[in-house]
């Protein structure tokens, strides 16, 4: 669900003016677009205006915001990559626990078949599995 300006105008308390000029700023993502070019906003927007609203009040300039949810950002961005790499090892932690059990089978195998060698009996005429 996306919101038009107005809407978010009206959450968020600062005017149509003041997110178009927070939008050429680079403070706030570029919105989608109607067919009809009006602005259409994703609602997460309204977190990301409220931290842009208390750093503004705080005597925070653009830079220093703009540098904020940059860092805030590449965070998260960081944590995204860490968890990927994590459920990379994951997956090659259950591969190779696979081809473990895979080579004591084998090994089984074998230690079953130098016993029967081992034990005298005739050996049968089987072929190896594959």
């Amino acid at each position: 669900m996306s919101l038009p300006i107005g809407e978010v105008s009206r959450r968020s308390a600062l005017s149509p003016d003041t997110l178009r000029f927070y939008e050429r700023e680079g403070l706030l993502p570029v919105p989608g677009r109607t067919s009809g070019g009006a602005r259409r906003y994703d609602p997460a927007v309204l977190d990301q205006l409220q931290v842009i609203s208390t750093l503004r009040g705080l005597g925070f300039g653009l830079d220093q915001v703009r540098d904020l949810l940059a860092a805030k950002s590449s965070t998260h961005s960081v944590r995204a990559r860490i968890d990927a790499a994590r459920a990379s090892i994951d997956g090659l932690e259950a591969l190779l626990d696979e081809k473990e059990k895979a080579l004591q089978e084998a090994r089984d195998l074998l230690s079953q078949w130098r016993d029967e060698l081992d034990s005298g009996e005739p050996w049968p005429d089987t072929p190896l599995p594959r």
